[in-house]
């Protein structure tokens, strides 16, 4: 098997996106592979289809929900506390793959990515003649192959790449390449396959690699996933048919109003060949018993399309607000006030698996520094919805007040609110009054 072929089970995964890819594509894509999504009805012209084709809308209701979901965690700037390397810490959040790229960019790309596949990754690197390392933002679309030990971690992948090579005095072009990475234990090493006219050829060969893990990292969308395996499925696999299926009833509803949208005329009792001018300034001479008439639809057929195209409609956004429901108890404003921490909706537990596949990622970083005990811990938003009304803060200081609620909680309600700022430590706070009040 070449290199660059994809093992069955990765081409299965990736051909289950296939659908997703296309709608994330956009309307330009969908609309450009015609009857794989807006079929070609029976007797259907093919000039016809078409015309019904250009006239067709497709609006990207997934990419505004995903686009809308994956912001959401980083309303709050992202926040990593160490208590040895602060200083590279801040440095990352600024830069963290050498070309000024944030971490909360990188972060919501990667949370973007693993709403649309289901899985996304970390990578981390560093250039073999030195420099600083990076982290880079990598797709489970590039996954060739992997294997996986009894403890579910990395012994093999192969990743697939492109890069841009001189070609000629003034040109250049593109080649594909193959990274590979296998681990022996505590031993990591790589290789570099590259396509060329005959193929794929090994052009590095099991180099040394600095870790002492395969530096890829993923984050899931679902709080489970199955051993033996690197990828979930996509959470929007059903938002994505649905919008489909919205683009064609669309379709269908523009296309009866196009051929509804003017009335036709029926006559009776004139001959077949008689020349006949409709217009203000005109008349229609026939025999006696001769009829002619406007012929148009009574809107029933368009008022039931209309109905199904919003039923439609409410039920993808209903799955966007899914998103965002706890799967808990629900709680009133002043239950919710009281009880901190309790966020588990879905955007909540990606937020929560991207920080906890970043903290290896930013090991593996400080291990290319020579850090040989890395800190770091990472605060990603995982609030959502929760308010700041005068009603709330008021529930709060009673309860407080009242002795109900201890400073602690009161402080992380505070906190979780936006009241106070996302890096306020609870500790450092204690400290400060404690030396205030000497």
């Amino acid at each position: 098997m070449s290199v660059d072929i994809k093992t069955p089970r990765c081409q299965k995964f990736y051909s289950d996106r296939e659908t997703i890819r296309d709608v994330r594509g956009g309307a330009d894509v969908v609309r450009s592979l015609g009857v794989k999504y807006l079929p070609l009805e029976p007797r259907e012209h093919p000039e016809d289809y078409k015309r019904r084709l250009a006239r067709s809308l497709f609006i990207n209701f997934t990419e505004d929900m995903v686009k809308d979901l994956s912001a959401k965690p980083f309303v709050r700037p992202i926040v990593i506390r160490s208590k040895l390397h602060q200083s590279i810490a801040d440095d990352i959040v600024k830069r963290v793959d050498g070309r000024g790229t944030s971490l909360a960019g990188l972060c919501s790309a990667v949370f973007e990515d693993a709403v649309w596949n289901g899985t996304s990754f970390f990578a981390v690197d560093c250039a073999v003649n030195g420099g600083l390392p990076y982290i880079y933002h990598l797709s489970a679309d590039k996954i060739l192959g992997f294997k996986l030990d009894e403890d579910d971690r990395l012994t093999e992948i192969r990743i697939a790449e492109t890069a841009i090579v001189p070609d000629g005095e003034w040109g250049e072009k593109e080649v594909g390449r193959v990274r590979v990475f296998k681990r022996t234990g505590d031993i990591v090493t790589w290789s570099l396959w590259e396509n060329g006219d005959s193929g794929y050829r090994q052009v590095v060969a099991d180099q040394p690699f600095a870790l002492k893990v395969i530096p890829v990292f993923p984050v899931h969308s679902s709080a489970v996933v199955p051993s033996g395996e690197l990828f979930v499925p996509s959470p929007v696999r059903d938002l994505v048919r649905e919008n489909l299926e919205h683009y064609r009833k669309l379709s269908d509803y523009s296309n009866i109003l196009h051929l509804t949208s003017c009335p036709s005329i029926f006559i009776t009792g004139i001959e077949s060949d008689q020349q006949i001018v409709i217009g203000a300034s005109a008349a229609v001479i026939g025999q006696v018993g001769a009829t002619m008439a406007y012929v148009e639809s009574n809107g029933s057929a368009t008022g039931a399309g209309r109905e199904a195209i919003q039923d439609l409609e409410r039920k993808m956004k209903s799955r966007g607000a899914g998103f965002l429901e706890n799967t808990g108890a629900t709680e009133t404003a002043t239950g919710r006030a009281l009880e901190a921490g309790q966020t588990n909706n879905k955007v909540a537990i990606i937020a929560t698996n991207e920080a906890a596949a970043l903290e290896p990622a930013l090991a593996a970083y400080a291990y290319f520094l020579k850090i040989a005990n890395p800190d770091f811990i990472v605060d990603i938003n995982t609030d959502y919805g929760i308010t700041s009304n005068p009603e709330e803060l008021t529930a709060l200081a009673s309860a407080r007040t009242m002795g109900d609620l201890s400073r602690e909680d009161y402080l992380q309600e505070m906190k979780r609110r936006g009241i106070l700022r996302n890096e306020f430590s609870l500790a450092d706070n204690e400290d400060r009054i404690a030396t205030e009040m000497v």
